[in-house]
């Protein structure tokens, strides 16, 4: 397996808190922008039938993740009023995976 890892979090903004949630993915973006140290690394959002916001990040190694996540959080934590919860009380659904050479 390779060292390089990709995440997948899902959010899900309640009703009518759409637009603002958009303006705290912009935020995040420029965050992750700022953090990327002349890595190599991919971050995309999109939008799911559903309504929820799915966040695609492809990253070198496991270390860049772990790096990143003191700053996801607070980013979290600032938009936490925009989000519903998932049943297991958790703000989002995620996972993250190496991948398969």
């Amino acid at each position: 397996m390779s060292e390089e890892i990709w995440t997948i979090i899902k959010y899900k903004p309640k009703e009518g808190c759409e637009d603002k949630f958009v303006e705290g993915l912009k935020r995040l973006e420029q965050i992750i922008e700022k953090s990327k140290a002349g890595q190599e690394f991919q971050n995309k959002f999109i939008k799911i039938d559903s309504g929820e916001y799915v966040q695609i990040i492809g990253l070198p190694n496991l270390e860049s993740l772990l790096d990143g996540q003191i700053e996801g959080l607070d980013w979290l934590d600032s938009v936490d009023q925009l989000l519903d919860y998932y049943e297991d009380d958790s703000r989002t659904e995620a996972f993250s995976g190496f991948v398969i050479d």
